[in-house]
Order: C-alpha cells, then sequence, then structure tokens
C-alpha cells in the first residue's frame, strides 16, 4: 500500500556543492566522487537511474550525469527539448523560497546526449520552457555550455560546463546557494525526478526544488 504522503515531500534538501579550480574539459578537471550527488530515488519513490556530480567555481558549473538502464533508443530533438531524452536542470541563482512561479533568475536546461551537430550525432545543451514562468530569462547565449558525451549499451555519460553567461544572476560569493532540481527525462520511461515524486509540479514550482549550498 502506497504511503498518503511521500516521505520527499517531507524535507527541504540543502545538497553541498564543492568547489572545484578546473571544470572543463572533463579530461582534466577537477570533479571526482566526492562530488556526487545523494541518491534520494528511494526516498521519491522513482527508480534510480542516475548518478549525478556537481562542482562550481567562480566561472560556472561543472555536471557530469551518468544514466543507466535506458536502453539505447534515444529521442532527442533539440528543437522540442522539454520532450528530450536526456538530463534536464533547472537552476535559480537567486532562490527565494517563496514563490511557486520561476522567474528571470530561473533556468531550465536540456542537455541531449546526441541529436546536435550537422548530421545530429552530437551532444547538445539548449534551454527549455519552465511553465508558468513569470519572466523569462535572458536568452541562452552561444557557446557558453560546452558538452560531451559517451553512448553506452543502456544509457549515456553527459559532461558539461555551466557557464556564468548561462546563469542570469551568477554571482556565488554575494550568494552561495542555487535553488536546483534535476531530472532523467526519456521516451520510454517518462520523466524519473531527482528528488520529489513524479505528480509533484516541480518542472514548474521552484518551491518543490532542492538546494545547492556552494562550499
Amino acid at each position: 500500500m502506497n504511503p498518503l504522503v511521500n516521505p520527499a515531500a517531507l524535507f527541504r534538501f540543502r545538497i553541498p556543492c564543492r568547489r572545484r579550480k578546473k571544470l572543463w574539459p572533463p579530461a582534466a578537471w577537477d570533479l571526482d566522487e566526492s562530488c556526487r550527488l545523494p541518491a534520494f530515488a528511494p526516498a521519491a519513490g522513482v527508480p534510480d537511474l542516475m548518478d549525478l556530480f556537481l562542482a562550481w567555481n567562480e566561472e560556472g558549473l561543472g555536471v557530469r550525469a551518468v544514466a543507466r538502464g535506458v536502453g539505447n533508443v534515444r529521442w532527442c530533438q533539440p528543437t522540442k527539448p522539454e520532450d528530450s531524452d536526456g538530463l534536464h536542470l533547472w537552476i535559480a541563482t537567486r532562490p527565494t523560497g517563496e514563490s511557486h512561479r520561476a522567474g528571470r533568475f530561473c533556468r531550465r536546461l536540456a542537455f541531449l546526449p546526441t541529436g546536435g551537430g550537422r548530421n545530429a550525432d552530437k551532444p547538445v545543451a539548449v534551454a527549455a520552457i519552465i511553465p508558468r514562468t513569470s519572466e523569462v530569462p535572458t536568452e541562452l547565449p552561444e557557446g557558453s555550455i560546452p558538452i560531451e558525451s559517451k553512448l553506452t549499451a543502456d544509457g549515456w555519460q553527459i559532461d558539461a560546463f555551466i557557464s556564468a553567461a548561462a546563469l542570469p544572476g551568477w554571482d556565488p560569493i554575494e550568494l552561495p546557494r542555487l535553488g536546483f532540481f534535476a531530472a532523467l527525462i526519456d521516451r520510454r520511461l517518462g520523466r524519473v525526478p531527482f528528488c520529489a515524486p513524479p505528480e509533484f509540479p516541480w518542472e514548474s514550482d521552484p518551491t518543490t526544488w532542492a538546494e545547492l549550498e556552494l562550499v
């Protein structure tokens, strides 16, 4: 019998995000095992399909996501990012913890393991729409998120660097915390959120997001 209230809904997650000197390229970056985020899938009642690593410095955020158990068929359409397979991140650089609507300091990003380039076989990072947003952020600058990917028989790995230019309001010294949410989106499996039940309005409501502490 399912509980009336999902246990994950009882907590406001605050997650340390560690500072690292070098965050790009992946072959030389300082993202290591200590940058792995805790797995909240059991608490949220969703499949544990993705390992997520994050680190920061004054220039931006380094991200690694490793998906498994999602097969080798991928639907990635940069012109339809909200529905595309891959890693999706919601980031608020000026979180208030009170507004149920995203504003100009909130950004949704879709990291697609394929679908980019002339032959649609390259990884790509694109901005996606946050429903019910009160004020849209500035346009994502071209080239502001370098990205690499590796495809496997049952999933993918994405490495990316979200530069400060891609994050409206980014100022980690003045405000060393971020509103943060992540989800794995897969055409076959659906939407698999990072730390909330699938039926929660995390796609549009910043009060359902976790908080990253830039330490």
